[in-house]
């Protein structure tokens, strides 16, 4: 029933006039806003996330789009003929529940912070994304700290973010918390956003690593949010979900070549997956530090990452597709 009203509600709110999708996207192949600022700015906290959206999507063509068990909503996504049919599809869905936009990505839990590593762009507001990452809100964002590890959903409004309690971890050197959250408000309310709904999937093959889908709206307050909003929202980003991970691959992923790493490099990114410390390494295995350090110079190298956490990142967002050598 939750799909089958889903899916009228969805294409009644596409015939009704849902919302101008031809609004310009954000460049996924760069970051948003100023280039030179967010170099400066990343320079200091870490490497920017890869944006992407529908046009950097590869559909294999085997997949089965009527196979038995498939969920309705990726059934219709599948049988999309364009890209724009598949944004009217999810917009409509959207709006039929009352929210206007729709954020996916992945994060990592590291040394007690959460960094992004990857966003789909295709159904999100593309002010506040600009914002979110060129401001980078994400260090400052009281919902993450909010979500249930269980992976049930957070239901969020903006007076409740202003009236939350600051925690000391998430202050920096330069500006203090209170600063950091007010500019977290600001610029909700800036990008036009006031309520949402937020939920984590963990990683089945990546440690601390975690898939968040968040749904926002325009409407003030979270009464509004009911519980069957929840449950049809939750069957929309699962849905989502399960296309994007299951569906889709990045058009970069295709065809490409596996990274070689020996076997000591192998266990060395197992613990540096789980955050330890070059020092944590080498004496877990029984490696001297300077064996460590050569090592981890290699890694970088070969994953094209400048430091720990492009490391993290680029052997994550690669799904650990490398093969072993023998061993150096």
């Amino acid at each position: 029933m939750i799909l089958a009203t889903l899916l009228q509600r969805a294409a009644a709110a596409s015939l009704s006039g849902a919302p101008d999708l031809d609004t310009p996207e954000l460049d996924a192949a760069a970051p948003p806003g100023d280039a030179d600022a967010d170099t400066a700015e990343l320079s200091a906290g870490g490497p920017f996330p890869q944006l992407y959206a529908e046009e950097q999507l590869y559909l294999p063509p085997s997949a089965d789009r009527h196979a038995e068990g498939v969920p309705g909503i990726v059934g219709g996504l599948l049988d999309a003929g364009s890209q724009e049919e598949r944004r009217y599809l999810i917009q409509g869905m959207l709006n039929a529940l009352g929210f206007d936009w729709l954020g996916y990505g992945t994060i990592t839990y590291l040394r007690g912070r959460w960094w992004p590593l990857s966003f789909f762009t295709a159904y999100a507001n593309p002010e506040w994304v600009q914002r979110y990452f060129s401001h980078r809100l994400y260090e400052m964002d009281l919902r993450q700290q909010g979500v249930p590890a269980s992976s049930l959903p957070l239901v969020w409004d903006v007076e409740q973010i202003e009236s939350s309690p600051l925690s000391t971890a998430a202050t920096t050197a330069t500006e203090d918390a209170a600063g950091r959250r007010q500019r977290f408000v600001d610029d909700l309310h800036a990008s036009g956003i006031r309520s949402g709904l937020m939920f984590r999937l963990a990683s089945p093959t990546h440690v601390n690593q975690y898939t968040v889908i968040s749904l926002q709206s325009s409407e003030p307050g979270r009464r509004w949010i009911t519980d069957e909003v929840v449950g049809q929202a939750l069957t929309l980003g699962l849905s989502l979900h399960e296309y994007l991970s299951r569906h889709s691959r990045m058009a970069s992923e295709t065809g490409g070549a596996r990274i070689e790493i020996s076997t000591t490099q192998q266990y060395i990114l197992q613990h540096l997956l789980q955050g330890r410390s070059d020092k944590e390494i080498a004496n877990r295995l029984d490696l001297s530090s300077h064996t460590v350090d050569y090592h981890m110079r290699q890694l970088r190298r070969r994953f094209a990452a400048r430091n720990r956490v492009q490391l993290v990142n680029a052997v994550q967002q690669g799904d650990s597709d490398f093969g072993v050598l023998s061993e150096m």
